[in-house]
């Protein structure tokens, strides 16, 4: 696949603490490219300077997106789609380049291609936590001009796409996390986006839940033909999903190529866990029985959140 965005010695300067270092990367179009760090590395800067919906006072280098553009009408489409009719006005799709360091925050073209990059973070569901799921996907519908039934089917499309369609009556604060991530990747979706940015995406969630919302989001690169870069400390996320990897160390790319090798190096570096010796254990400080806790849903009728439970903390 051809060469999506190309990163040119790029430095970000943050109060004199060099944030990045000349990082140099290439993200195909279609390729999913992780990236491994300790905290303070520099893995959430790098997204946040691919995002380009901010401005750094003290950047240097080149972050260059290459697409296909409609010179009459300003649509942008993947680089893949040269030479092809514009799918708004039907002149053709020329190759052109958009640097973020040269642009400016408030040029318009920067805007149009941030329009089409798509974001799920670590802790942030940005839902509307009253309203039901599939009014979370037809707010956003609402936003690029969908109205009536015609937001009404294609929300129900991008759930169906997320495996969420047996959830879309449900109110948004009443997901769990998974599946609250899910409806975030909905949402997005509705973007028609060329690069999804997954900063520590599942961080928080158990392993058999981030599995869900991992799934939904190959599957969402896949359909979409777009770019995801991907953020993790887990290593184990990174060997699954990512065809390429780099390791951040300090604002430097010191590692990049295959996932599992960048992985290796990864923890390599990892500081080692020590193992204590068994603790004595005293006599129950807290004692919990039959611990019950339930409450009424107008979707879901009486949801039992804790039922039954006992236990001790010595």
């Amino acid at each position: 696949m051809p060469v999506f965005i190309e990163i040119k010695n790029l430095t970000v300067d943050l109060n004199g603490l060099k944030a990045l270092k000349n990082v140099n990367l290439s993200i195909n179009e279609g390729e999913i490219v992780g990236v491994l760090g300790k905290s303070g590395s520099g893995k959430t800067i790098l997204m946040h300077v691919l995002r380009g919906t901010e401005s750094f006072e003290n950047i240097s280098g080149e972050v260059i997106y290459h697409l296909a553009r409609c010179e009459k009408c300003g649509f942008i489409d993947r680089p893949s789609k040269i030479g092809q009719k514009c799918p708004v006005c039907g002149e053709a799709l020329e190759a052109f380049e958009a640097d973020f360091v040269k642009l400016s925050l408030y040029d318009p073209i920067r805007k149009d291609i941030a329009k089409r990059i798509a974001i799920m973070l670590q802790r942030t569901f940005a839902l509307y936590g009253d309203e039901r799921v599939i009014v979370n996907v037809i707010n956003s519908l609402n936003e690029i001009g969908y109205k009536g039934q015609d937001s009404m089917r294609k929300a129900v499309e991008l759930l169906d796409e997320v495996n969420l369609n047996h959830r879309m009556m449900h109110v948004a604060r009443e997901l769990s996390g998974g599946e609250k991530q899910r409806v975030v990747l909905a949402r997005q979706l509705v973007r028609n986006p060329l690069l999804l940015l997954a900063d520590e995406p599942t961080g928080t969630l158990d392993p058999m839940t981030a599995k869900l919302v991992h799934s939904a989001m190959i599957k969402a690169v896949r359909n979409y033909n777009m770019s995801m870069f991907l953020t993790s400390h887990w290593p184990e996320v990174i060997e699954q999903l990512a065809d390429k990897a780099i390791l951040l160390e300090n604002g430097e790319v010191v590692v990049e190529g295959n996932p599992l090798e960048v992985s290796a190096t990864f923890m390599k570096n990892a500081c080692m866990v020590r193992q204590e010796k068994s603790a004595i254990i005293g006599e129950p400080i807290i004692r919990v029985r039959d611990l019950s806790k339930r409450y009424i849903s107008v979707d879901r009728g009486v949801v039992r959140a804790v039922d039954k439970i006992s236990f001790d903390v010595n």
